[in-house]
Formats: structure tokens, sequence, C-alpha cells
């Protein structure tokens, strides 16, 4: 037990700070070099824990740190430095204050250096940018009576902690990587707890006790900001949405205050685009833009625009083709049809429409492909695609599935058209996402759901293919769960260098080929470090979001609370089928006794074996008869 009172931090004390990040492919991302940028100025000592650098990251890193260690990629929480501080303690206790960090947080937003000085002051041993306190059960107090603990992703540690014997013995009980995500939480309460107990001093700059929250870095990011904290967590953006949306947080507009205290948002969504799966990030941020008719921004240079127009049928043609010349900046078109005999019927309709000056013409055959996607912009027309006189890529088509009504067919057309060419100011709006977001790679409309059974089942069965593509195409973006963030209904508008991990392979003709391709955009943007936004007219997102509504109000009909409670219960019964009584003796199964389904689904799998054996036997010995 620590008899003495805590010091302040010494005039002209020694600081070091530790960094631990995750690396991808050999490189830390832009928001993790902004982070360090911060640090920098407060350091005598810079240290990046990491995992292996490219010779050329490495270089660059270098210029800003004093030391990079290799010890495998960071684990959550605490747990990123378990092993430095166990190898490096008797180096670190040098220094008047060692700060632990890692690049669960983004910032600074805003400058650091006050927060620090004003933590300077007190008489403390740890301090962290903010923590919170465990909630009471049965409490209304949101947490104000419970236990406090430290946030981990930011502690402040002087030095008699170091050298402690409290501080070892804490540090030998965490391991270097977390089994699960409460395993990490428990380290940061074991800290808090047995260091408290030791009879160090810990304080927070941002104390949960002046804020409505028992998490403040979580559910108050709006007042922290305002107060002047310089870090907002990870977890913001890339948690459950559902969770997020019971508690009204909306990452849109924690991202738009972060801009406001000079935070360059770019960065943290080209951080996000490549570690959180694309219809998860899409979520929490809001990324959904309804836009009107008149343009919002002029005076701009034009980007150069690349129209590619895969022509299934010709009905839709002159339409789409009156839509298309419209587009701002649009210097070439190219259409691509999947029958030689429509040659004709572009040709003339494209007569139709005056000659257009300006604009180059071009048709290309890609016969077979006949369905609804654009693949062709990546195989046959990958030489125009991917040349350096292309700013932008507009992928559109003429085909539909060919399962859907005749309304449903005139939903998904007018969807997709109105959402991507609804006017010329409309269509300047959605250009002007791509200047104003530098980390913006492509945008889309909404998934078509009016007419469709699109939502929940949006894989259609090719979530194995795709993921085994990704894998042969180098890109190790997440894969969203239920349905993929992705332009199902094949058409989008996208810089080609988000998109140049598609042209790295052929894409044969076929519906297998377009189911898989149609939904790996966001992914491979990711992958480059390009987010994806979908695109709507006033007009459509009020139609999606009356049809949403009224849709979740009659399914939530026979359930209580939250979306986040009953659709985990759901999601545990699993899927209901066709609702005969053996549908539900399994969902009671799966619910109940999930290792019985364990052994069934084992046993059933045995037995659909055993039957396909016995149907080759017998067929052989009807053959041999």
């Amino acid at each position: 037990m620590i008899d003495e009172n805590p010091g302040r931090f010494p005039l002209g004390g020694r600081r070091a700070v530790v960094y631990a990040a995750t690396a991808r492919k050999g490189r830390l991302s832009g928001a993790v070099h902004h982070a360090l940028t911060g640090l920098r100025e407060l350091a005598d000592h810079l240290v990046v824990v990491t995992g292996a650098l490219s010779a050329e990251e490495r270089s660059r890193l270098g210029q800003i740190t004093d030391e990079i260690v290799s010890q495998g990629d960071a684990g959550e929480g605490l747990h990123a430095h378990g092993p430095f501080v166990r190898s490096q303690a008797e180096r670190m206790s040098v220094f008047d204050e060692v700060v632990l960090t890692n690049d669960q947080w983004f910032g600074p937003v805003g400058p650091l250096q006050p927060v620090v000085e004003r933590m300077e002051d007190r008489y403390l041993d740890v301090w962290s940018l903010t923590d919170r306190r465990a909630g009471v059960p049965g409490s209304r107090t949101e947490g104000g009576d419970g236990r406090v603990q430290l946030s981990g992703y930011w502690l402040a540690v002087r030095q008699r902690v170091w050298q402690s014997d409290a501080w070892e013995r804490l540090w030998r009980g965490i391991s270097a990587t977390p089994s699960e995500r409460r395993h990490a939480n428990g380290a940061e309460v074991a800290l808090s707890e047995q260091l408290s107990a030791a009879g160090f001093r810990l304080a927070a700059a941002f104390p949960s006790e002046n804020y409505p929250a028992e998490h403040p870095d979580m559910f108050n990011v709006d007042l922290l900001l305002a107060d002047g904290c310089p870090a907002v967590k990870r977890e913001i953006f890339n948690g459950y949405p559902l969770f997020y949306d019971q508690h009204a947080i909306v990452g849109r507009r924690i991202a738009a205050a972060m801009a406001e205290h000079g935070y360059p948002v770019d960065l943290l969504w080209s951080d996000l685009a490549a570690t959180v799966a694309p219809k998860r990030l899409h979520t929490n941020g809001a990324m959904l833009e309804v836009l009107p008719d008149r343009e919002l921004v002029t005076g701009h240079v034009p980007l150069r625009i690349l129209g590619i127009v895969h022509v299934v049928d010709l009905e839709p043609l002159p339409d789409l083709i009156a839509r298309t010349v419209l587009v701002p900046g649009i210097e070439r078109i190219v259409f691509t049809m999947a029958d030689a005999r429509h040659r004709g019927a572009i040709q003339a309709a494209w007569e139709a429409t005056g000659h257009v000056e300006g604009i180059a013409v071009e048709i290309r055959e890609a016969l077979g492909r006949n369905t609804p996607d654009t693949a062709v912009v990546f195989d046959e027309c990958r030489d125009l695609t991917f040349s350096d006189e292309v700013d932008l890529v507009l992928a559109v088509h003429t085909g539909a599935a060919p399962s859907v009504t005749r309304n449903a067919r005139s939903y998904f057309e007018k969807q997709q058209y109105d959402c991507l060419l609804h006017s010329p100011g409309y269509t300047a709006n959605v250009i002007q996402l791509f200047r104003d977001r530098t980390s913006l790679g492509i945008v889309f409309p909404p998934t078509p759901h009016i007419g469709m059974s699109t939502l929940g089942e949006g894989w259609l069965g090719q979530a194995d293919a795709v993921s085994k593509t990704m894998k042969r195409l180098g890109i190790d973006v997440p894969l969203d769960w239920a349905s993929p963030h992705a332009p199902v209904g094949g058409m989008w508008l996208g810089r080609p260098e988000a998109l140049r991990l598609l042209g790295g392979q052929e894409w044969p003709v076929g519906e297998k080929t377009s189911l898989v391709h149609s939904r790996l955009h966001a992914y491979a943007a990711g992958e480059l470090g390009y987010h994806a936004r979908t695109v709507a007219t006033a007009e459509h997102a009020g139609l999606s979001h009356g049809s949403l509504e009224y849709t979740t109000d009659f399914m939530s009909r026979t359930s209580y609370g939250y979306p986040a409670g009953y659709t985990a219960l759901l999601h545990r019964a699993g899927p209901v089928g066709a609702g005969h009584g053996v549908d539900f003796a399994r969902m009671w199964v799966r619910y109940r006794r999930p290792h019985w389904w364990g052994v069934l689904s084992r046993l059933g799998r045995v037995a659909r074996a055993t039957r396909a054996v016995g149907r080759s036997v017998r067929l052989r010995l009807r053959k041999r008869a």
C-alpha cells in the first residue's frame, strides 16, 4: 500500500508515449499517422508498437517516431501493450510519465497540449482522457453511483506507478491477446481496481461525473468534443448499428462535429472503410445522401466522366441515353451490347438525341452478357476505365431480373435511373460528393426493395463465392453478415482508382459471375481506403422510408423492446422456413437446446450423405439390370 501522496508532473520532466497500432499489409493508415503527428508534440520519446511494416512505411514512420518495435499486430485495449510493458518495464521507468495509447481512437480533434498541461498540474499517479462508471443493477442514475474505471485507450502512468510491484503484478495477469471482447474490458476494470487498492490516485481529464451518461465516451461524445476532449473512440463507428439505433448515437453527426473542430474526417472514413464491413459503416455513418435537383455548388472545373451503358433490353434505352448525355462533364459514352443485333437500334437511339457535341461515342460487343450488371466496365471496357483521362466512371444498364413483374421492373428502372441521373442539377450534386470527400470511392442507389425480395437475403447464396473471389483479389475487408452493401441493381458512379482491384481478373459471362461481381464494389474500394455511399432523390427516399417503416412496424408487432434485443432473439432461433410444425420444432431446439442442434445437424449431414450414396448405388444396379 502506497503511503505518500502523489506529486505533480515535474517541471522539465520527460514523457514517453507508446502507441500500439495494427498494420494492414505492411502499412499504417493515414488516421494513425495523423494521431502520431499530434502525439509527437507531447513526447520526448515516441515509440510505435506494431506488426511487420514495408520498407517504405518504416521509412515514413521513422520521420515521426523515435523507435519502432515489431511484436506482431496490436491486441485490443490494454492487451495491446502487454508484451511491451513486460519486456521494457525497466527501460521505461526512467521517464516521469509514460502514456500507453493505441489506434482505438481518432484524433487529435483539436489540440492535445492544453489537456495534457492541465493534467500535469494535478497530483495524480495515473490518468486517462475519459472514464466510465459501471452501472448498478436496477439503478436509474445512468451509472452515477457505480464504480469508476479509466478508459484503456489512453493511460498516462507516472513514474512511481511504473516502478511499483502492483504495476508488475497487474501486467502478469494481462495476456498479449484477449480471447473475447469482455476480457479486454475486464483488463480495464482490473487496472482501476488494483491500482486504486494499492493506494494510487487515478483520475480522468473528462470524468464521467460531469456528463449525463455512465459512458460519456460512448453516449456523450458531442459534449466531450464541446469541452475540448481531443479523442473519439473508434468504437463509435464500428460497433453494432442496432445498439446505436437504440441509444440514438449518430456517427454522421459526430463526424461532422469532429470536422468542425478541425479533424480531417476523410482520414477517419478511409481507415474505417478498410477495417469495417461496408453496410455496418454505411449505417453507423448515416451515409445515404438525399440530394435536391438544384445544383448546390457551381463554378468548379468539371470532372472527366466516362459513361458505360450496357444494353440488355432496348425498351429503356432512349430514356437512359437522354439522361446520360446531360451528365455534367461526360466526355465519352460506350455502349456495350449483349446481342449483336442491337447495334442498329443503339445507333438509331443515339442519332435521335441530335448528335450531342463534345461527347465521343463507341459501340462494343459484350455478347452473352444478358444479366443486369455492369461487369463490362472491368472486362470489355477495362482499357478505357483505367486510363489517365478519366476521373469518374458512370456504369448503367438496361436490364432487369427476368423474374420480376412489370410493376417491379418499372419501379426498379425508375429508382436506379432517378437516383443517379434524375436531372443535370441532381447529378451535379452527386458528382460534387466526390469533390468534397477524397475518401469517397463509389456511390450507388439504395437497395431496391419495393416489388423485390432483396432485404435479408441480399447474398443470394453467393457469400462463399464472394469471399473466395475477395481472397483471390487480395481484399481483406470484413464481409457483411445478412446482406452485402453493394449496387445490387448493377448501376453506380465511382472513381476508377478506387475500383482497380476489380480490373485484376477476367469476368466470365454467366449469372453466377453477375451475382458475385455486383456484390464486390464496396469491398474492393474499402481495401484501398475508399468508402461507399448511397444516393437518392427526395421522392425515392420517401417511398423507401414509408415502405420500410410500415414493414418494420408489422414485423415488430409480435416482439417487444428495441430491435437490438428481439433481432438477437430471432437470429438465435434461426430461419422460420415454411412455417410448418417441423420448422418451429427446429427453432425451439436451436433456441432452447443449442447443443442438441449441433448433434442433430451432424446426424442430418450423415443421413443426407447416406441417402445420396444409396441413390447412386440403386441407380447403378438399375443400369446393370
